[in-house]
């Protein structure tokens, strides 16, 4: 019998690598999303438990991927209204049912915040975050693992590092330098401005993301968080200069100090050991492919007239 799986938030960057992913992987789909994304989706929003209540029990998933929540906002309170008490109305949601499912949260490197060891980050690290989204996310863990330790619920969380990929938001930095490309490739416009280029980060594709949290679900043991990283720290202005060495125009660069984020971390690489040894996970696609795919993701994006 086929097994369902039901993807909160499936219209998102990472929720349509996913449904691809479980599909190929003979999964039968469904989705629960702000906005109609396809066949099998329900409609609804994460403050709605009835909604949540209707989707879960109509669908009876085997397996429940949390992407949905909030990632940027100019209300604090907006990230907890989401990421937390959203997360607890879709778990008592899931509470309710016979046969409860296997919880796969999607939290963030984020929560980690400023690490004070030289080392890869391993899931053992203390959380630190240093950001309104990091404590919610954080947060949204603990909840989550308390419905795992109070209630028996099989609850997982995916700590995702820095993602890349077509279909990627601009608001996330090497996204905005693709879309910027894209643009000046069709336009007089030949600069590309940018926040701090120093940062260094651990990238990792988000189909290969994808492809963990799909293994996740079959591997992973319940109360236990895991590492979805590279291994493997890059400057942003690498990111940058590989980007623009793959366009046939001359492009420059300038660093516009009010895009710098604040309480920037400096550097953040993980070790993904745990969740190799789990699931037999290793990343997949080189970072050069990710960011070709980016851009090249972006020039049909621009041709399409998205902006």
């Amino acid at each position: 019998m086929m097994k369902s799986a039901l993807i909160t938030g499936i219209s998102g960057f990472v929720g349509r690598h996913l449904r691809e992913e479980l599909l190929r992987e003979g999964w039968r789909v469904f989705g629960f999303d702000l906005r109609p994304a396809g066949e099998n989706v329900f409609v609804g929003d994460l403050s709605d438990r009835a909604a949540l209540t209707r989707a879960v029990a109509d669908c009876q998933p085997a397996a429940v991927f949390h992407l949905a929540g909030v990632i940027k906002s100019q209300d604090p309170q907006a990230y907890y209204e989401s990421n937390l008490f959203g997360t607890l109305n879709l778990l008592d949601a899931l509470m309710q049912m016979e046969k409860r499912p296997k919880v796969i949260l999607a939290s963030s490197s984020a929560v980690y915040g400023l690490t004070k060891s030289p080392r890869p980050i391993t899931e053992r690290f203390p959380l630190r975050p240093v950001t309104e989204y990091a404590v919610s996310k954080a947060a949204q863990e603990a909840a989550s693992l308390r419905y795992h330790y109070a209630f028996g619920l099989d609850v997982v969380v995916a700590r995702m590092f820095n993602l890349l990929g077509p279909g990627q938001s601009p608001d996330l930095a090497c996204s905005a330098f693709a879309r910027q490309i894209a643009l000046a490739e069709v336009s007089d416009q030949n600069e590309i401005v940018t926040g701090n280029l120093d940062a260094k980060r651990d990238f990792v594709d988000v189909r290969d993301a994808a492809r963990a949290f799909a293994l996740l679900a079959e591997k992973s043991k319940a109360g236990q968080s895991y590492n979805i990283c590279s291994g493997k720290a890059v400057t942003i202005q690498r990111c940058l200069s590989k980007m623009m060495s793959k366009s046939k125009k001359q492009l420059s660069a300038r660093v516009d100090p009010a895009r710098a984020q604040k309480n920037d971390i400096p550097m953040q690489v993980g070790s993904f050991e745990k969740l190799k040894k789990a699931t037999g996970w290793n990343p997949r696609i080189a970072l050069n492919q990710s960011l070709s795919d980016l851009l090249d993701d972006w020039r049909k994006r621009t041709r399409r007239g998205v902006k």
